[in-house]
């Protein structure tokens, strides 16, 4: 498996706003830099951590999240919407962290959760903790307009939610749940999923993503995701084996 890390810069306290044109300035400025150089940052970034691992344990992290605040909270969501109302009384809303030098930061910046994942790809992610399921992670996502998989402008068309998309999704949400339950540093090595219904675009879909067991001294494990409509239908499943690349790293040495 291939690891490209784009560490984010904006820490979990301050002001929301002036952090949020802090990283907007810093991800313009990464856009000009040749990808080369951008790799070779990132792989100095993770070469830097793995000393520090005793810092950013499952239960630090979750700490971290649970302690968050101005955590994300949708884009493609109604303002008023009951199902989001009803897990905000229900569970913690929590964000996605990622390890730095200076500390875990949220993550602004995904290929499927946030603002930009939301405006320009058309996929909302929303996290929350429930700790009656300490080993999962529940949430809300939403679908919007340019994650559809045909549009016809001319004729007011648009297909379901294209299935890379759906899938996208439940890989993101596998390789979530494990960073409180397991390790921070594990990465996708297989993933499989299947498409059982077509997914609505804009309609609030709940999702649950569980750690099922954990193998050879840690280096990996086996998770399950699930996406439900509103009729509370699996629409799609996902599996995924995470290796942690912190163990993997050491038994290459040894």
């Amino acid at each position: 498996f291939f690891l490209h890390f784009f560490p984010p810069t904006m820490a979990m306290e301050g002001d929301h706003e002036e952090g949020m044109d802090r990283e907007a300035a810093a991800l313009e400025r990464l856009k000009t830099q040749p990808i080369e150089r951008i790799v070779k940052a990132s792989d100095r970034h993770m070469a830097e951590l793995y000393p520090l691992s005793s810092r950013f344990t499952p239960e630090k992290y979750l700490a971290s999240c649970l302690e968050a605040t101005d955590v994300y909270k949708g884009t493609l969501f109604e303002k008023e919407d009951p199902v989001m109302k009803s897990f905000e009384e229900l569970y913690t809303r929590i964000p996605k962290l990622y390890p730095t030098v200076d500390g875990l930061v949220s993550v602004s910046y995904s290929f499927v959760t946030g603002k930009d994942a939301a405006v320009n790809r058309g996929t909302d992610v929303v996290y929350y903790y429930d700790p009656k399921k300490p080993e999962s992670i529940t949430g809300l996502c939403r679908f919007g307009l340019k994650a559809s998989s045909i549009i016809l402008p001319s004729y007011n068309y648009a297909a379901t939610a294209h299935g890379g998309v759906v899938e996208a999704v439940l890989d993101d949400i596998t390789g979530t749940v494990v960073r409180h339950c397991v390790s921070i540093w594990m990465a996708t090595s297989d993933f499989t999923a299947k498409l059982r219904k077509p997914c609505p675009l804009m309609e609030t879909l709940k999702f649950e993503a569980t750690v099922e067991s954990t193998a050879k001294g840690g280096l990996y494990s086996i998770v399950s995701g699930k996406i439900f409509n509103v009729k509370g239908e699996v629409i799609a499943t996902g599996s995924a084996k995470m290796v942690d690349t912190l163990v993997l790293a050491r038994m290459m040495k040894s």
